[in-house]
């Protein structure tokens, strides 16, 4: 079976939650030792994911493994030409805080997205420009839509 990132953090956060809440070693199937294990190789696999990524995100563009900085052109934000852009997680997080206290309808989805979004470690993430959807480092999707990105930004400022 396969793991996305997402999904080893969370299983990771379940083992450390198990191991430290264990009230006797009968308290589950796999042994201490067993989950102590499978929660290390999985924290190593997480690791190597974001490892091999080539890509991250800085506040105005996608820094490339072993070549320059791509700038993106700033047309692709502000026109909507592709359904993400790049949000500072942390601003984004006080923003929806704000929106929270604003909000008459949707407030538990915000709520459930507060949440995610403030047990994320990136700097910098994805955000769509029409659902309350994120794309972060190590997503299945990251590098693709980061690549989908610079050829855009390269195809505006060819013109």
């Amino acid at each position: 079976m396969k793991l996305d990132l997402e999904q080893k953090k969370g299983l990771v956060q379940l083992i450390s939650y198990t191991i430290n809440n264990r009230v006797n070693d009968e308290a589950t199937d796999l042994s201490y030792m067993e989950l102590l294990n499978l929660k290390n190789e999985l924290q190593k696999e997480e690791e190597q994911e974001v490892e091999d990524s080539i890509y991250t995100l800085v506040e105005d563009g996608i820094n490339v493994r072993g070549a320059d900085k791509v700038f993106l052109n700033e047309k692709i934000r502000n026109e909507d030409l592709h359904e993400y852009y790049i949000v500072d997680r942390k601003e984004f997080v006080d923003e929806l805080i704000r929106w929270i206290s604003e909000a008459t309808n949707d407030k538990e989805l915000m709520k459930q997205d507060l949440k995610m979004l403030i047990d994320k470690t990136d700097d910098y993430m994805l955000s769509s420009n029409s659902t309350n959807d994120y794309i972060f480092e190590g997503d299945s999707s990251f590098d693709e839509t980061c690549q989908e990105l610079i050829e855009l930004s390269e195809s505006l400022d060819s013109k």
